[in-house]
């Protein structure tokens, strides 16, 4: 429970901090994904519940023809990163928004600045699987089908040879 009401506080810090006070619409986001966090850990929040729960929009919203939310997030972040490295300098705690997500997370500054800049977030029960850098995934998928062709011809090649009998070594086609 004090984690809890260590996260409220944190959050309703920064809702009242210089850097988020103007922007009654980003301090209603944060707000709205903190408490999703806590009454929901580990549950993912979608960003079409984001755009009619918090943004008022209607239930046709598309996600994939209005980027509002993605664009109020991304200003979201820039205000948390703007905060920490100006007036909130020296909080313990700090609030993010991991990108890809809309989870918000919680962390010890201290911890993570000792932690060569990795940052030890809680997701409030959800666990954290590290992704691999995109090109790698690619390099990786390329190099597989590479080596599967090159066995299959390799394969098939091995098997033609062994079809075709030798031929006696005097034994020539005559025209």
């Amino acid at each position: 429970m004090a984690d809890r009401a260590q996260f409220v506080a944190e959050v309703e810090r920064l809702v009242a901090s210089h850097t988020l006070h103007s922007s009654e619409s980003l301090c209603k986001l944060l707000r709205y994904l903190a408490k999703q966090a806590m009454e929901h850990p580990g549950v993912p929040v979608k960003e079409y519940q984001i755009a009619t729960e918090v943004f008022g929009r209607q239930t046709n919203f598309d996600p994939q023809l209005d980027s509002m939310v993605r664009v109020q997030v991304g200003r979201l972040r820039s205000k948390l990163s703007e905060y920490y490295s100006g007036e909130g300098t020296n909080d313990a705690t700090g609030v993010e928004i991991p990108k890809g997500s809309y989870a918000v997370a919680i962390h010890d500054r201290a911890t993570s600045s000792s932690n060569n800049g990795h940052v030890d977030t809680l997701h409030n029960g959800a666990t954290e699987q590290p992704m691999l850098p995109r090109n790698w995934v690619i390099a990786t998928v390329g190099l597989s089908v590479l080596f599967v062709i090159a066995a299959a011809l390799a394969v098939h090649f091995y098997m033609a040879r062994r079809a075709d009998p030798p031929s006696p070594a005097g034994d020539r086609h005559a025209a």
